[in-house]
């Protein structure tokens, strides 16, 4: 079934669109899959060798995978058959898990073979992730769309918050056991690409962009470049996702520095983490109800809140509620941005914007990070605190000064 005829039938509840439910459960298998390997691997290198140095290593290098790898990844998905590229992508990540697998049965698993699994599951997932909104374009009717981001945001968040816990138990019963089941679902989102049914390539009218115009690789660059809603969508997510990897650092600090105990620490990071999820879930009534502009002005203020509120001399509990607060509405903005990019954008080109904000989204995090422990050693941990809410503060005041989202929902 084509997109023009997914227009013109009746519409039916998203439980009943079998793409996408086995896109959906196949998404869900791969991120869970990949976060469970985010935290096998570290874990296997610190068991097999003791060494932080090189934990941090393999963690380094599928992080700098996902960010270097998702700007070509949305100009593959853009560009190349969508049909072969995504089960190779998942074949890539099934065979970063088998491999270390076999090497970890065998005792073999060395530190470049490690890094060079995570390298390989970084770069197969950035596909995957290039590939969402052009896919939702093809299986979901437009009157759905909406809908479908924010399970999209539920999903991501949740395997994010039941990932890193399940390979930790799963790591702790037997060092195989995470890669033999990061395997297992990475074949399941293989199965689930090779089972789509709808046309996977970019309609041959080029929705008003040129075919000159989309072949070229920098087009979604000079898109976002001459659109000043998506200017400034890229410019928040670089500085706000660079701005929350340091307040997750001092979430840490501040609850230490207040006496909390480890334990303490954790349930004050769970309650921050479910503050997201619960804003995901929170995603469809919210885009439902308020308007893109809303929305931002609104999350803007709340990191505001939030952060204001992690400066309260408090218990780790109160800490980790204000986290959470930051947090919350961050999801919604998620969608309606991407709601706005599948609206708007034409779809040859969709891939390549998508990933130029997931690129900035991740530019500035390790900056951030390093910038927040360094001035929390200098100064003490207030310092970064007010910092990082006084950049909160200017971005809120600039979302007044100058209305660049849109009105609509």
């Amino acid at each position: 079934m084509t997109s023009d005829m997914c227009r013109t039938a009746p519409v039916r509840p998203l439980r009943r669109n079998r793409d996408y439910r086995v896109w959906w459960s196949g998404a869900v298998a791969s991120g869970l899959g990949s976060s469970v390997l985010g935290v096998a691997l570290p874990l296997l290198v610190l068991d097999t060798s003791g060494s932080a140095a090189r934990a941090g290593l393999v963690a380094g290098a599928a992080a700098m995978a996902k960010f270097a790898g998702s700007s070509p990844a949305g100009m593959l998905v853009d560009l190349c058959p969508r049909r072969p590229l995504l089960p190779l992508a998942s074949v890539v990540q099934l065979l970063a898990a088998a491999s270390v697998l076999l090497a970890e049965s065998s005792g073999r698993a060395g530190p470049g073979l490690l890094m060079a699994a995570a390298a390989a599951e970084g770069l197969g997932c950035s596909v995957h992730t290039a590939a969402e909104l052009p896919l939702l374009r093809r299986i979901v009717p437009g009157v759905q769309r909406r809908s479908a981001l924010s399970r999209e945001q539920a999903r991501k968040t949740t395997a994010q918050l039941v990932g890193p816990p399940l390979g930790g138990v799963l790591f702790a019963w037997s060092p195989v056991a995470p890669f033999l089941a990061a395997a297992v679902l990475f074949l399941g989102m293989t199965l689930a690409a090779l089972a789509l049914r709808v046309p996977l390539a970019s309609r041959a009218p080029d929705d008003g962009s040129g075919a000159a115009t989309r072949n070229r690789p920098l087009a979604g660059l000079r898109y976002v470049c001459d659109s000043p809603y998506l200017r400034h969508m890229v410019a928040w997510f670089a500085l706000v996702n660079g701005a929350f990897a340091g307040l997750a650092l001092l979430l840490v600090v501040l609850c230490h520095d207040r006496g909390a105990s480890a334990a303490e620490v954790g349930v004050a990071q769970g309650v921050g983490s479910a503050g997201a999820v619960l804003g995901a879930l929170a995603c469809e009534g919210l885009t439902a109800r308020m308007t893109d502009a809303q929305l931002l002005k609104a999350a803007s203020w709340a990191l505001v809140a939030g952060t204001a509120a992690m400066a309260v001399p408090a218990g780790a509990l109160f800490t980790g509620l204000a986290y959470a607060a930051a947090l919350f509405l961050t999801p919604a903005v998620n969608v309606s941005f991407m709601n706005h990019v599948v609206r708007t954008v034409p779809e040859s080109l969709t891939g390549r914007i998508s990933m130029t904000a997931m690129t900035a989204a991740r530019s500035l995090t390790w900056l951030f990070t390093l910038g927040t422990g360094a001035m929390a050693d200098w100064r003490g941990p207030p310092a970064p605190l007010l910092a990082l809410g006084g950049l909160f503060l200017l971005l809120a005041c600039a979302t007044h000064v100058r209305e660049v989202a849109p009105a609509g929902r």
